[in-house]
């Protein structure tokens, strides 16, 4: 199992309450009470002919919004009017905090990015820039969103249960030559605050190397041109389905949010290690490790009994086996240990994963006041590590499709897929099935059976798989 770390971290706020679900973003939302959201991009004149907020020829992005029993109001998003060309508008409404989220493209001469913003039916929040290759123009941008919470233990003893909500973008750029890149950013907002930044990560990076000789597979444009992300098999993970150009495979990538208070639990075993180690290490390997492991199932509340039992026994044979003679390196090894536990049974450590540990690498964004705590005073606002699995579910050749529009479905697992593409009296899809695809299989069009409906159909298929 890989793991990268990130560190990196500037000042930003944003205030914001979501749901614990995850939900997919299209140009078109629908509300809790009915409303109904939908979002687009266009000449500021065109949209608001009486309006004289902004010159009447620049791009701008606007959000219409349809109450039940009345008109639709258009709203003018904020920071839109100036002289940037706004394009590919994406829209998803969460439910907890009555939100309309809206992502899209910004372009600023030759340089676009992503927006992100909301709308909580009073006021704006205010937008989050995610840049990217601030020279390579973003398609396809989409995101959903997780929450969770976990409890937080200040110096005196007082906990606070804080809420931590991602918001998982993905886009696709212009690569090398002919090729795309598929691009995922987990933007972190931790308690109501943003915190501060979010890496980008090319979903190309965590597929499984490709055999030495091996030619990739011809893609068509149609295929490599439809990334879908959506809620995985919980509220905590999520799915990507992409082409990557560069190895002529479709891939699935399942990212799983793991719990936070796994990281609380490695950075205070880490730090116990070196504070007993001061006194025993490495003269009594055995006390130490001994006490190392009461800690552990001691601080181990959060998770079962058998879990953190388990992380405690093979952290005590590190130590019992450490001949380092360096007490950094063996607490930091521990505090590993247990992260690579934790993520191998955390919600599904029965069974290893199809593609085993080479496939999964675990990211780790941003700071943590537990393990600064030494150095500085404990500071209840700072955010703490963020912990996301990222493991590469299946990859197959990339499919043939016939004309016509190209629609991907994916299993809430990431296992399967349907391709599909619709002409005008019919869809036709392909199954994955066995590292390849079926033939293409027919849904003709009748009285009874529409465009709309037919992927009614394959949604309903694939997300029973």
């Amino acid at each position: 199992m890989k793991r990268i770390l990130h560190t990196s971290i500037c000042a930003l706020g944003l205030g914001l309450a979501l749901a614990a679900a995850a939900f997919a973003s299209h140009d078109s939302a629908l509300g809790s009470d009915g409303t109904i959201y939908q979002v687009r991009t266009g000449l500021y004149g065109d949209l608001f002919p009486a309006g004289k907020a902004a010159d009447k020829t620049i791009t701008v992005v606007a959000l219409d919004v349809t109450k039940p029993g009345a008109p639709a109001q258009r709203l003018l998003v904020p920071g839109t009017d100036g002289s940037e060309v706004e394009s590919s508008p994406s829209v998803v409404f969460e439910d907890d905090s009555q939100t309309v989220f809206l992502l899209w493209e910004s372009a600023i001469n030759v340089h676009p990015v992503l927006e992100l913003s909301g709308f909580d039916g009073t006021g704006w929040l205010q937008s989050i820039t995610v840049t990217g290759n601030p020279f390579a123009v973003k398609t396809s941008p989409q995101f959903v969103i997780t929450r969770d919470s976990y409890d937080l233990t200040d110096a005196g003893g007082n906990t606070t249960t804080r809420h931590r909500t991602i918001l998982h973008l993905m886009w696709q750029e212009p690569g090398v030559g002919t090729q795309v890149r598929t691009l995922y950013s987990p933007v972190i907002i931790n308690d109501g605050q943003y915190i501060g930044w979010n890496p980008l990560y090319d979903l190309d990076d965590f597929l499984p190397a490709v055999p030495a000789g091996a030619a990739a597979a011809d893609v068509q444009t149609a295929v490599s041109g439809v990334p879908l992300i959506q809620g995985g098999r919980d509220e905590r993970t999520v799915v990507a389905a992409y082409t990557s150009t560069a190895r002529g495979q479709m891939a699935t990538v399942e990212i799983d949010v793991l719990p936070e208070q796994l990281m609380q639990l490695a950075d205070k075993a880490r730090s116990h290690i070196v504070d007993i180690g001061r006194t025993s290490y490495p003269n009594d390997l055995p006390g130490m490790a001994e006490k190392a492991r009461s800690h552990i199932v001691d601080i181990g509340r959060a998770f079962h009994p058998e879990i953190s039992t388990s992380m405690a026994d093979q952290v005590k044979a590190d130590i019992l086996a450490d001949t380092s003679g360096d007490l950094t390196s063996l607490a930091e090894k521990a505090r590993s240990h247990i992260v690579d536990i934790g993520a191998k049974l955390s919600g599904r450590g029965l069974r290893p994963t199809s593609g085993g540990d080479q496939d999964t690498q675990i990211v780790e964004v941003d700071g943590s006041p537990i393990a600064r705590e030494a150095a500085a005073p404990p500071d209840a606002t700072q955010s703490p590590y963020h912990l996301l699995q990222i493991r590469t579910v299946n990859t197959w050749t990339a499919p043939h499709v016939g004309p016509g529009t190209v629609k991907v479905f994916v299993s809430q697992s990431g296992t399967d897929l349907i391709v599909s593409w619709a002409q005008a009296d019919r869809v036709l899809y392909r199954n994955s099935q066995d590292g390849g695809w079926s033939d293409p299989r027919t849904l003709l069009f009748s009285d009874s059976l529409s465009l709309q409906k037919s992927y009614d159909i394959l949604d309903q298929r694939i997300r029973n798989r």
